[in-house]
């Protein structure tokens, strides 16, 4: 794995623990976000609203629907 790679990398050239799993942490988050961003940029209208709902329950655990009654 190039991220792992790269911050054993930073770790022997005596970087900051934080700040190299700060950057692991970053890079990770990106390529796992990658696609689904890629796939958001591409739609429009209503398809885009939809996915942009789908990505922020799946992704930011934002719940933009309205409130469940019980």
């Amino acid at each position: 794995m190039a991220e792992l790679a790269r911050a054993r990398k930073l770790l022997a050239r005596g970087e900051p623990v934080d700040q190299v799993l700060q950057a692991l942490a970053r890079g990770l988050t990106q390529k796992m976000m990658h696609g689904t961003l890629v796939e958001l940029n591409a739609v429009q209208g209503d398809e885009r609203s939809k996915l942009v709902d789908t990505v922020s329950r799946l992704f930011l655990r934002q719940d933009t629907r309205e409130p469940r009654q019980h």
